[in-house]
């Protein structure tokens, strides 16, 4: 251990028990637990579940899962942090995800276009709709026609990411409404950033 975590500074001393102080900041860390965190941090950013992890590393699964959601949690506000800096959004189009044949429980957002990478904004919940007098098939023809979009081509950047999306899904058994934020999220920052760039990105936030 070179720089200290928290704020990069160089100069650490060696404490008892496998921990370090940073002589700037002053604050201590355990080099086991940091250890954990960046193997855990690895194997999120390889797309390993919460239980393969845990048994891949030999650490308990509700540890696991809470690092992960810490990390989840971290990327939304990241991501949100990173789009508030430009307001150079090209291209945008509404996605709706179904994961049945209930179009009332599907997840509506709009997915943009900034400096060349992905941002997505989820959109009021579907189940607005649920007075709507005309069939499924009827409502959905009606907001595939009345859909927000702005599209350059029809080979769009925005077309990638929702096929990265349906295909990064697949790992998970199931994202109930209240999580898949979460997911969406985790998706468009590993569709934005190299797996080096999220490593680094991650500890980084992983400890502010």
């Amino acid at each position: 251990m070179t720089t200290c975590i928290f704020c990069g500074h160089k100069h650490l001393y060696t404490l008892q028990h496998h921990h370090v102080k940073c002589a700037h900041c002053r604050r201590k860390f355990s080099l086991s637990r940091l250890h954990t965190d960046q193997a855990i941090i690895h194997a999120f950013v390889n797309n390993q579940t919460a239980l393969q992890t845990s048994k891949t590393l030999q650490v308990h699964y509700n540890t696991v899962q809470k690092r992960f959601l810490k990390l989840r949690t971290k990327i939304l506000y990241y991501l949100d942090e990173q789009y508030q800096k430009t307001s150079n959004s090209s291209e945008y189009d509404e996605y709706i995800y179904m994961k049945n044949k209930n179009i009332y429980n599907a997840q509506n957002f709009l997915t943009f276009i900034y400096d060349n990478n992905i941002y997505n904004l989820m959109l009021p919940s579907l189940h607005k709709f649920r007075t709507y007098d005309k069939s499924d098939e009827e409502l959905a023809k009606f907001l595939f026609l009345n859909k927000i979009a702005k599209l350059q081509s029809k080979h769009s950047h925005i077309n990638e990411f929702w096929n990265y999306f349906e295909s990064f899904l697949k790992a998970f058994k199931g994202v109930n409404s209240e999580n898949f934020i979460y997911y969406l999220k985790e998706a468009e920052f590993k569709f934005n950033y190299s797996k080096k760039a999220q490593e680094e990105i991650l500890l980084k936030l992983f400890y502010d």
